[in-house]
């Protein structure tokens, strides 16, 4: 029985470890600068760049991921994006600069 308590102990680290950039990144909502924004993955490039421009957002790149940009944030910050549909407004920098895809 110890040996399985260490082993459960020892998984409950690393799945820990593992969570933590996640759980960072969820708790650091950028208010001013740049943010990292993810919107439905299945609108088209277009659209979201019509969301960004919505909030009043200015976008820098496509991230990697669809739905995924890089903006810099409006005067009203991450509660403009989410009023033009945002699901996640999030620190770019602690998701690694969300894998730029493209620039614009």
């Amino acid at each position: 029985m110890p040996a399985l308590i260490d082993s459960l102990r020892i998984s409950g680290s690393f799945g820990l470890m593992a969570a933590a950039p996640t759980l960072l990144a969820l708790s650091s909502v950028p208010q001013s600068g740049q943010a990292a924004v993810l919107f439905d993955p299945w609108l088209e490039r277009s659209a979201l760049v019509a969301q960004v421009a919505e909030s009043g957002a200015d976008l820098v790149r496509f991230g990697g991921a669809p739905g995924v940009v890089v903006v810099d944030l409006p005067h009203d910050g991450p509660a403009a994006l989410r009023r033009a549909g945002a699901w996640l407004v999030l620190n770019p920098v602690i998701l690694g600069g969300c894998a730029a895809d493209q620039p614009l």
